[in-house]
């Protein structure tokens, strides 16, 4: 697969079966904008919760609402018109295709709790996977619209801006998070 930067498309025309990293970028971007558009209208509003039960997690049963459903949903729809043939694994509706050379995963609330409390400590998780390696990372905190986005070989970007740890000294040089924007 040819590395490109998010900004700067590739120079070789890519097949529909192998897209081009920045295609995929815009893509998982665009899968995020849609969960945000779902969920937003949810935000601090009466909404029903539904206890669901994964045996394989240390807490079996977590909450659920039409949100995460809602959002789920509609990125699934995006996949499944502009991408056929890759998989899913989602956190709401399970898996499909997951052997596929692509395979996005989607966790459509991460943080129902905070999430159903008002609080904005929840964020969409988006990632997709190149023959079971991940290659692109999104987390979107669209209360605090707040989108990191981080592609392998390129490095993470906040909100379109790069962003970088400070190096070798514990975060001393970079903000109090450890954290330097603008490429530094």
């Amino acid at each position: 697969m040819t590395s490109t930067s998010a900004s700067t498309p590739t120079s070789t025309p890519s097949s529909p079966s192998t897209p081009s990293t920045a295609e995929l970028v815009a893509f998982a971007n665009q899968l995020a904008d849609e969960a945000r558009k779902v969920i937003l209208p949810f935000w601090r509003k009466p909404i029903d919760v539904e206890s669901k039960v994964e045996n394989d997690r240390p807490v079996a049963e977590s909450p659920v609402t039409i949100a995460d459903r809602m959002a789920e949903e509609s990125m699934r729809h995006l996949i499944e018109k502009h991408h056929p043939t890759h998989g899913i694994y989602g956190e709401e509706f399970g898996s499909v295709r997951t052997t596929a050379r692509y395979v996005w995963v989607l966790d459509p609330i991460d943080g129902t709790k905070s999430f159903i409390t008002g609080k904005p400590l929840f964020g969409t998780l988006i990632a997709l996977l190149e023959d079971g390696i991940p290659i692109i990372g999104i987390i979107d905190q669209c209360v605090l619209k707040e989108r990191w986005v981080g592609v392998v070989g390129e490095g993470t970007t906040l909100n379109g801006v790069k962003v970088t740890t400070a190096s070798g000294n514990g975060g001393e040089e970079g903000n109090e998070r450890g954290i330097r924007s603008g490429g530094g």
